[in-house]
């Protein structure tokens, strides 16, 4: 198979799998628990996205994407973050790929540092609920799970079509032993049912085909529908998401919050757009 003729996916996971490698030489995992005993229990990334009469916002600190190359030239990680809990964000997602999103696990320590409060999404509330943060990357690995957890992640996420049962559902204990959430990412009813096989009970809804960047919103109306009732995951739609329209048909679809990066990292106004998107 050709460089070009693999998938998106393909190519990325191939990489990933040297990157942890790496990394894991660099930092060894004991460093990493050392971290891990210094932090302070996760924030409940679930509960941030439950907002009676509206959808969550998760805004994505996102400063470039294997599509569309970088998104926003004076990349300020800090003052996106800022900017995103002043102005409605519930819950933020920082993308930690370097290679092809041109992210870093450092961007996630420097957030969490921050210690944000969601100011914008709770503006009638003087004690407004501290801002979790969500580590996005492509997690093939428990050493992964332990960096998360390591760097400040209250949650991370776990991408059903990069990864085989077994291994997700390894992947999902060791994110609950470590007291984060999991949001499991599926593209289509069948991965759902893998999702839900392994006790997923946050479900997102990757409007973007992995294997060929192409998007469709409709992913969401289709996957919602195949939802069970009883108890029914928390369902976060995301990608493609750029309007108030858009955020009214994919919460008619059945979504209880969406995850937005690209439109408000290319947006002329970040807090306008945020506020426009989460509200």
């Amino acid at each position: 198979m050709t460089e070009d003729s693999r998938t998106f996916l393909a190519r990325i996971l191939e990489h990933k799998q040297g990157e942890v490698a790496r990394q894991q030489a660099k930092i060894p995992l004991s460093q990493l628990a050392t971290r891990i005993a210094q932090r302070p229990p996760a924030r409940d990334f679930a509960a941030a996205l439950r907002i009676p009469g509206r959808a969550a916002l998760i805004a994505e600190v996102k400063k470039a994407s294997p599509s569309r190359g970088v998104l926003i030239e004076n990349f300020d990680p800090l003052l996106l973050a800022r900017t995103y809990a002043a102005h409605g964000a519930a819950a933020i997602s920082i993308l930690t790929d370097q290679r092809f999103f041109q992210g870093s696990i450092k961007f996630l320590e420097g957030i969490r540092d921050l210690d944000l409060r969601a100011t914008g999404a709770y503006p009638d509330r003087s004690d407004a609920p501290p801002v979790p943060l969500l580590r996005k990357d492509f997690i093939i690995d428990s050493y992964q799970i332990h960096e998360a957890r390591a760097y400040g992640a209250d949650a991370l996420l776990l991408i059903v079509a990069a990864l085989e049962d077994r291994v997700l559902s390894d992947l999902l204990i060791q994110t609950r032993e470590l007291g984060m959430q999991a949001l499991v990412e599926v593209h289509s009813t069948a991965e759902l049912q893998r999702a839900l096989a392994v006790g997923a009970e946050l479900i997102g809804v990757n409007n973007r085909d992995l294997h060929s960047f192409h998007t469709n919103l409709a992913t969401t109306e289709q996957v919602s529908a195949s939802l069970p009732h009883n108890p029914r995951p928390l369902l976060v739609s995301e990608s493609g998401i750029f309007n108030p329209g858009h955020v009214a048909q994919v919460c008619a679809w059945g979504a209880d919050a969406i995850l937005v990066g690209e439109a408000i990292v290319t947006a002329p106004d970040v807090g306008a757009k945020v506020r426009e998107l989460s509200t």
